[in-house]
C-alpha cells in the first residue's frame, strides 16, 4: 500500500511512511511478545521478589542494594520521561502551529484525502493521536520493565561487591567484639583464626546464593528477550534508514525516539556488564590471601562463576552492550549514505 500510495518522484513521502510503520511496528511486536510470554515474564518477576525478600533490612548490604536501586530507578525514569515529552511534543507542534498540520504533513493516510479538509482532518488527528500515545506509552513502559530487572542484577552485583571487599575487615571486627567472652588465652591465636574464618565462611555462603540467583535470573531473563532483541533491532535499524532517507526536516523528532530505544538496551547491557567486571574485581581485593584453604576454595570458586559475564543479548550472539550501539549506528549511516545517492539518481529520472 505505501508503494502504491507513493509515487517513484515521491520516494522521500515513501521513505517516511516506512520509517513511521517500523516504528509502529516496534511496538505492536513487543507488545505481541509481551503478551504471548507474560506467564514466563510473571514467573521471572516472583522470583526476583523472592530473592529480595532475602536481603535483610538495614544492613550494609540492604543499605547498598537501595542505593543502587534509587540509580536504576533514576535512569527508568529519564528514559520514560524522554519518551514520552518527545510524543508529546510531536502532537503538540502541529497543534500549535497557524493553520491545518499534522506532525509530518507529507505523511498521508489512505482513504482521507484531502487531510486538511473536514472531517479528514478531525478523524486523521484523531486516530495519529491515539495510535502515536498508545505506542509510545507501551514502549516507555516495556522500556522500564527491561531497565529496572535488568538493573536489579545490576544494583545487586555491586552491592554483593562491597561485601567481599570488606569481608576481611568485617570478620576482625567481628572477633574484635567478642574476644573478651575467650577463656583460654593460651590458644588464642588459634581461636582468632577459626572464629575469623568461620565468620568468613558464612559471609562467603550468603554472597554466593545471592550470586547464583542473579546469575540464574539473569539467564532466564536474557532467554526470554532474546528473540525479540533480534527482531527489534532488525527493524530499529531499517527505521533509522528510512527516517534518514526522509529527511530531517521531517523526522527530527522521530530519530531520537529510534536511538533512545535502541540506547536504552544498550545501556542496561553494558551497566549489566560493568556489574559484573565490579564484583570479578572484588574477590581479587578481599583479601583471601588471609583465608583458610576452604574459604579459598570458594573464592576460587566464585572466581569462575563469574568469568563468564552476565549480559543481554540480541539471538544469544550479539552483545547489547556500547559496542553494539556503536556498530548499529555506524552501519546503519553506512547503509544511508549508500542508498542516499541512489535516490537522488532516481528522483533526477
Amino acid at each position: 500500500m505505501v508503494f502504491f500510495r507513493y509515487n517513484r518522484k515521491d520516494l522521500k513521502g515513501t521513505f517516511l511512511a516506512i520509517a513511521l510503520s517500523f516504528v509502529s511496528d516496534i511496538c505492536i511486536t513487543k507488545l505481541t511478545f509481551m503478551k504471548l510470554y507474560s506467564k514466563e515474564i510473571k514467573d521471572t518477576v516472583d522470583k526476583f521478589l523472592k530473592g529480595y525478600s532475602k536481603v535483610i533490612a538495614n544492613t550494609r548490604f540492604a543499605k547498598n542494594l537501595h542505593k543502587n536501586l534509587k540509580v536504576v530507578k533514576r535512569r527508568a525514569l529519564v528514559i520514560w520521561i524522554f519518551l514520552v515529552s518527545d510524543a508529546v511534543i510531536f502532537l503538540v507542534l502541529p497543534i500549535i502551529a497557524p493553520g491545518r498540520h499534522f506532525s509530518i504533513d507529507s505523511y498521508l493516510i489512505y482513504g482521507l484525502e484531502p487531510m486538511t479538509e473536514t472531517p479528514n482532518y478531525e478523524i486523521a488527528t484523531f486516530c495519529l493521536t491515539i495510535t502515536t500515545g498508545f505506542g509510545v506509552y507501551t514502549m516507555a513502559s516495556i522500556a522500564v520493565y527491561v531497565i529496572v530487572v535488568v538493573g536489579y542484577n545490576e544494583a545487586q552485583l555491586h552491592a554483593l561487591s562491597v561485601e567481599l571487599r570488606n569481608v576481611w575487615e568485617d570478620s576482625r571486627n567481628f572477633y574484635n567484639n567478642i574476644k573478651h567472652r575467650i577463656k583460654n588465652k593460651k590458644h588464642a591465636v588459634y581461636i582468632k583464626e577459626q572464629i575469623m574464618n568461620e565468620f568468613i565462611r558464612i559471609r562467603l555462603k550468603d554472597v554466593i546464593k545471592f550470586h547464583i540467583a542473579s546469575i540464574n535470573l539473569q539467564h532466564e531473563l536474557d532467554k526470554e528477550f532474546r528473540p525479540i532483541f533480534v527482531v527489534e533491532y532488525t527493524i530499529m535499524a531499517l527505521a533509522i534508514i528510512a527516517e534518514l532517507l526522509g529527511g530531517l526536516e521531517n523526522t527530527y523528532l522521530v530519530i531520537p525516539y529510534t536511538i533512545v530505544l535502541i540506547l536504552m538496551d544498550c545501556l542496561s547491557g553494558q551497566r549489566l556488564i560493568d556489574a559484573c567486571d565490579d564484583f570479578e574485581r572484588s574477590l581479587y581485593f578481599c583479601r583471601w590471601e588471609n583465608f583458610n584453604t576452604s574459604n579459598q576454595k570458594t573464592v576460587l570458586l566464585m572466581l569462575m562463576m563469574s568469568q563468564k559475564t552476565l549480559m543481554l543479548s540480541a539471538g544469544g550472539f550479539t552483545k547489547l552492550n556500547y559496542n553494539c550501539l556503536m556498530v548499529i549506528l555506524k552501519s546503519t549511516y553506512s547503509t544511508y549514505t549508500t542508498l542516499q545517492s541512489t535516490v537522488k539518481k532516481h528522483t533526477e529520472l
